[in-house]
């Protein structure tokens, strides 16, 4: 027999729905930090900000010859200081709908990057993933508005967990399973609390956490692919990201690695909750990669 899903009830019919204006983000390289991989010598590679042709959720992360690299486009707020998380950022879920300046619609949020350094450079981006034929027609600096739902949205039964990032259309996604008073979700890795780098001490709703190094209880680094399912023992990314004992976060994998010391993979944090409430176990279905590639495509 087959066992039944019980998944959580939720607050959604209460959301907010609101309509955000940004602009695709131009590819930036910075010259003047001279960055520098392990060896010391130094790198300038494509990265996030602008489009990435033929990048898409589902891709293995580690494949690429990039720094930092997002798929598909990378978003940002309007405005004179795209260093600092604005509205777009801060509204913007897992997701949600981009329209472009027409209103049509061209894909859907898959991450998040930034909260290393806000108002000092500008990687307060947000990631939407398309199809090559929609990305083909699009120039960085075109107005895009996103479709934002999901800042509040929360399991009725379960007010202990956070959730952040996530709108209704990515909870659906979520391979949750209750069990009484605790919910299961697989992810692919689970990453020690001495893993977690950039992002820490960073708004769980701006950027990522990345995981610099291989600290790894379970899963393979190298193996991870956009969109996969990741978790961090004993960090809380209810409010910001820190290390708190006996919690649990999970979040998803939104941008590559880089060849800078002390940088990493990185998750955009979706779930945090103790562990006596969220449990993770390693699972093949602790992916969202295929399923936002194919909402995309669907648009």
């Amino acid at each position: 027999m087959t066992a039944i899903m019980r998944s959580p009830a939720d607050n959604r019919d209460r959301l907010v729905r609101s309509s955000v204006a940004g602009r695709i983000a131009p590819p930036r390289i910075f010259h003047e930090a001279l960055p520098v991989d392990e060896t010391g010598r130094h790198f300038h590679l494509p990265a996030s900000g602008g489009i990435a042709l033929g990048v898409h959720m589902g891709d293995r992360a580690a494949d690429w010859v990039a720094d930092h690299l997002m798929p598909g486009l990378s978003i940002e707020d309007e405005g004179d200081n795209p260093a600092h998380a604005g509205a777009l950022h801060l509204l913007a879920a897992i997701g949600n709908v981009v329209r472009d300046g027409s209103g049509r619609r061209i894909g859907v949020v898959s991450g998040k990057r930034g909260g290393m350094a806000p108002g000092f450079w500008p990687p307060q981006l947000v990631s939407v993933e398309v199809a090559d034929d929609v990305a083909r027609a699009l120039t960085p600096g075109d107005r895009v508005v996103v479709e934002t739902v999901g800042r509040g949205l929360q399991w009725t039964g379960f007010p202990e967990i956070g959730l952040s990032n996530v709108s209704p259309a990515c909870l659906d996604l979520l391979p949750i399973r209750q069990d009484g008073d605790r919910l299961t979700c697989p992810v692919r890795a689970i990453a020690r609390p001495e893993a977690a780098g950039p992002g820490l001490g960073q708004d769980s709703w701006i950027g990522d956490l990345e995981i610099a190094g291989d600290a790894l209880s379970a899963g393979t680094l190298s193996e991870l692919r956009f969109g996969d399912l990741v978790a961090f023992a004993d960090i809380d990314a209810g409010t910001t990201r820190f290390y708190r004992p006996g919690w649990i976060s999970i979040g998803l994998l939104s941008h590559g690695p880089s060849p800078a010391p002390g940088h990493g993979i990185g998750i955009t944090m979706l779930i945090t909750g103790p562990g006596r409430l969220l449990q993770v176990d390693i699972g093949e279905s602790a992916s969202l990669g295929a399923s936002l590639r194919k909402a995309a495509e669907a648009l």
